[in-house]
């Protein structure tokens, strides 16, 4: 019995290394499509729903940002540090739906309780920035709810568009557009492609296989002492 579990452990660890090669195989594609789309000349067309394709590309458009509410989105880090990122919905003429705009990143402060002044001006403007998905939480257990601790700035967690939507009383797309780091009215914008390099997929991979080899170098043993005994 011993043996065929550390054989059953060395399938799962080797099926484990396969699944951080695919992982890294993604991330790699994700990251060069990411760097990818920085060289872009942006183009002006709005997606009604996002695909991969899209994904990452530069995209300038001309509108009005909404005044109330601005969305802090919560639990969003930057080096470690704890914050919001800053959503604003943007009016485009001639389009029934809003584009939701990251503004950035900001911290949380000190007190909670606080909210940050993240007003902006309401004149008509060019945004250039990156189309890209909301952010998206590992597991959603229930829809997100806004802590009613203000108008003027609802906080929510990982709020589908259809929940920011509500809020706004608006309709949104299904997607943001992170603000281009050389616009204004912005906070910090260190955008990243997101997930873990393809490096860090390849170096878990390998301590899968190594633990695979093990349990495999195990039941060898295990099978050679155990003839052994009976020749």
């Amino acid at each position: 019995m011993a043996i065929v579990g550390l054989l059953a452990l060395g399938a799962l660890f080797a099926s484990l290394g396969a699944w951080q090669l695919r992982r890294a195989e993604t991330s790699r594609e994700t990251f060069a499509r990411f760097a990818a789309g920085a060289a872009e000349t942006p183009f002006g067309v709005l997606p009604n729903i996002l695909d991969e394709a899209e994904r990452f590309r530069q995209l300038e458009v001309h509108g009005e940002y909404v005044a109330e509410p601005q969305f802090l989105l919560d639990n969003m880090l930057n080096e470690g540090v704890a914050g919001y990122h800053v959503l604003t919905a943007l009016r485009v003429a001639g389009l029934h739906q809003h584009v939701l705009v990251n503004r950035g990143w900001l911290p949380t402060g000190g007190d909670r309780r606080v909210l940050p002044n993240v007003a902006v001006d309401t004149a008509p403007r060019r945004v250039v920035g990156r189309i890209e998905r909301l952010p998206r939480p590992g597991i959603r257990f229930a829809a997100a709810q806004s802590d009613g601790r203000a108008t003027a700035v609802v906080v929510l967690q990982y709020p589908t568009a259809d929940e920011i939507g509500h809020e706004l009383g608006l309709p949104v797309f299904d997607y943001q557009l992170l603000l281009d780091p050389a616009e204004p009215d912005g906070y910090v914008r260190e955008w990243r492609a997101p997930g873990l390099q393809p490096e860090r997929h390849w170096s878990y991979a390998g301590q899968w296989f190594l633990l695979a080899i093990g349990s495999l170098g195990a039941a060898l043993v295990m099978v050679w002492k155990t003839s052994r005994r009976k020749a």
